[in-house]
């Protein structure tokens, strides 16, 4: 997955590789060096990653959501704004889905429940107002079987097919016929 300036991977074996721009710890491993190879940030479990324009987010096999990077607008989900150069669980168990926009992050639960955190001036939280979040914040209680982000728009999928979209519309990028 990549998004702006850094880029990760997840092996045959559920290990986590990260390369690129690292100035504010994106990459998880333990500094902000630049790094022009492929380096592994998790040995195994790893099973799937988002990645936003400084922070970066993966879920392994426990279902537990990890983050690193920078968290400016709270979009690690830390409880504060303090950047992290090494991976910290952010939910201990139950995540099934994650997405990550430019400053903000969205991931569902086993309940089908939608989640999110980070930069909310558009919106694109979807939690009917335009504060940020540095913990997350449930958005949908249930249904949610798949989940994107953008720059600083959201969109979800629920177990009815129906499609829904929240944030920054300026281009029509919700698909509701207008801007």
């Amino acid at each position: 997955a990549t998004y702006q300036s850094h880029s990760l991977l997840i092996g045959t074996d559920g290990s986590l590789w990260a390369t690129a721009e690292n100035s504010n710890g994106q990459l998880g491993i333990g500094n902000t060096d630049y790094q022009s190879f492929f380096v592994k940030v998790v040995d195994a479990n790893v099973t799937d990653i988002a990645v936003g324009s400084s922070h970066s987010l993966f879920l392994k096999s426990d279902g537990s959501l990890w983050a690193m990077g920078r968290n400016n607008e709270g979009q690690l989900g830390t409880g504060d704004n303090d950047d992290r150069n090494s991976p910290v669980k952010v939910i201990p168990s139950g995540v099934t889905h994650i997405a990550a926009g430019y400053n903000h992050s969205l991931f569902i639960k086993s309940d089908g429940t939608l989640w999110a955190m980070g930069q909310n001036s558009e919106g694109q939280l979807g939690d009917g107002g335009t504060t940020s979040r540095n913990t997350p914040v449930q958005v949908v209680p249930g249904a949610v079987t798949g989940v994107t982000a953008g720059y600083s728009h959201s969109l979800f999928i629920k177990s009815d097919g129906s499609f829904w979209g929240m944030g920054n519309n300026g281009s029509g990028q919700l698909g509701t016929g207008d801007t």
